[in-house]
């Protein structure tokens, strides 16, 4: 008996209460992984917040706060506004909304929310590396996406993600799209909140039409075809049935398009914001290799792998940050070459990719910056979590935690630098000490002095146009601005440097102003501006605003 007793003990079954640990212990490890998460955003959001003021502040992100400030009291439609070509409407103003309501209308605001949507980016691009992988590969994958994303690089890596809102925010509800698509079972529901949510990206953002909509089209125009070319037997009838979720998606997605153009025609007849038409020209065949070198540029930026501007031990930086690429890299390409046997979310994210870096190619030359294609960042870093071949061996496992103590370190550095000298800044106190409160300036400037004294100073942006002669702007503004029975103008502020939203150099200006506002009454030089002051209100001889965007 007693040397069957132990054989008897491994042969007995599981005690009665092994079916109730067993959900329990899921629960646990659901519950660390989400305290994990929550964890480790907040440990990001304070560093990105801290690496946000390394880039100052951009007039962009000025006019948005301003913009959800005026909503904050009582303008929920933006009446009177003239936005740019991206809305911002349904995605960053709310969230500036909210932050204005904690903290008021203060500098920090623009690095509160740029923090804030980075953050959430980093983590969704982790949750949708992580798949339905559980345990070691799991927690791989998250890293691996994670990593690649984690350190945004000084200068112009933190402009782009850490700065002005530009299309970072449309990534947030495109990144919930493609986990949807993921995780979610084939049921109704997925394509009608798929269909929401891009009509709702789209209100902000006409970037997810081509980034969003087209590839989801483009994919389930596919899945349809190929699925007919397997059973070429069955009736349309029957293979419509068969593959209802896909043309469901497709159609949804078609909709949404126009959905959100109807909702912005509705916004703009009640009164409400409008907006600049986005540039569609395509540039010039003869450029083509000039603009492929363009959109690398671009694309390394974005990773943090540009060398641009960077001497000694700064160097090893974006070599690190070259393994990024080089993963997203292959990710793609395996994705590509096995595109026909891929599942869904892959074969979306894929041709989201490509259809994003040849659109920016076509029109490099009339882009926005780097800023166009950010969301090849965080598809590509979940991409790479998702090779199975990062964790197949203790090896490889190895070497992707030395990257990613290498990406910790990186982004510590940055979080030691300090924050950007603001001139803007010094031009508003200096305003305001000799209670100059309604003026005028170029673009750069105007709304900037505007955020920096909390409207205490009312600067409208001019443009100088081509006889000479300045010019409303109708970018980022609103109308009352230019209206002189509400503001009365009477200083002119003179660009620092010549660029495209001025209209000139700060020397033409001074000509033109002395042409068409006469001989100013005092001249004062403010750190790297000159204030120009007149007895009278300027707007009175302002040329009213004509339509369009002159940057």
């Amino acid at each position: 008996m007693a040397t069957t007793e132990p054989n008897a003990r491994e042969a007995a079954p599981p005690a009665a209460s092994s079916p109730h640990r067993a959900p329990a212990a899921a629960r646990t490890r659901r519950w660390i992984w989400v305290a994990a998460y929550m964890a480790g955003g907040l440990i990001l959001y304070v560093a990105y917040e801290r690496q946000a003021w390394t880039a100052g502040i951009n007039s962009d992100g000025a006019s948005n706060a301003l913009q959800a400030w005026d909503m904050f009291h009582g303008n929920p439609l933006l009446r009177g506004w003239t936005v740019t070509d991206i809305s911002f409407y349904t995605t960053d103003l709310p969230e500036f909304v909210l932050v204005e309501w904690i903290r008021g209308l203060e500098p920090a605001v623009l690095h509160i929310t740029a923090a804030l949507t980075y953050t959430i980016m980093v983590l969704l691009a982790a949750w949708l590396a992580k798949g339905r992988a559980r345990g070691r590969e799991g927690v791989m994958r998250v890293l691996v996406a994670a990593g690649i994303m984690l350190a945004p690089a000084l200068g112009g890596g933190t402009t782009v993600l850490l700065n002005d809102p530009g299309h970072a925010g449309a990534q947030v509800p495109l990144l919930v799209i493609w986990l949807i698509l993921d995780r979610a079972r084939p049921r109704w529901q997925v394509p009608a909140v798929v269909t929401v949510l891009l009509f709702w990206a789209q209100v902000a953002d006409q970037i997810v039409t081509y980034e969003g909509v087209l590839p989801l089209v483009i994919v389930c125009a596919f899945r349809l075809y190929r699925r007919r070319r397997l059973a070429p037997g069955r009736g349309l009838a029957t293979h419509l049935r068969g593959a209802w979720y896909e043309l469901s998606l497709a159609v949804g997605a078609i909709a949404s398009v126009g959905m959100a153009a109807v909702a912005l025609r509705l916004i703009r007849q009640a009164g409400g914001f409008t907006g600049l038409s986005a540039s569609t020209t395509i540039a010039p065949v003869r450029l083509f290799f000039h603009d492929v070198w363009l959109t690398v540029q671009a694309v390394l930026t974005i990773f943090g792998a540009s060398f641009t501007g960077i001497h000694g031990f700064q160097l090893a930086i974006p070599l690190v940050h070259l393994a990024g690429v080089a993963l997203a890299a292959w990710a793609i390409s395996r994705a590509l070459r096995r595109f026909t046997q891929s599942e869904l979310i892959i074969q979306v994210l894929v041709v989201t990719v490509v259809v994003m870096l040849a659109a920016y190619t076509i029109r490099s030359e009339q882009n926005g910056g780097p800023h166009e294609i950010v969301g090849v960042l965080p598809i590509g870093a979940a991409m790479a979590g998702r090779l199975p071949a990062v964790s197949a061996s203790a090896g490889r496992r190895a070497v992707a935690a030395i990257l990613l103590a290498c990406y910790a370190g990186t982004l510590a550095y940055n979080v030691q630098h300090p924050a950007a000298p603001d001139p803007d800044r010094q031009l508003a106190a200096w305003l305001q000490s000799h209670d100059l409160t309604s003026g005028l300036a170029a673009y750069w400037n105007a709304d900037i002095v505007t955020f920096d004294t909390r409207s205490r100073v009312q600067i409208a942006p001019v443009y100088r146009s081509a006889p000479g002669r300045f010019e409303g702007l109708n970018r980022a503004s609103k109308a009352s601005w230019f209206n002189p029975a509400e503001h009365d103008a009477r200083f002119l502020v003179l660009p620092a440097v010549a660029y495209g939203c001025a209209g000139g150099t700060p020397g033409q200006w001074l000509v033109a102003a002395r042409r068409q506002f006469g001989p100013p009454a005092a001249s004062y030089n403010v750190g790297p501006f000159r204030v120009l002051v007149w007895h009278a209100n300027l707007l009175k001889r302002l040329v009213e605003a004509p339509p369009g965007n002159p940057c």
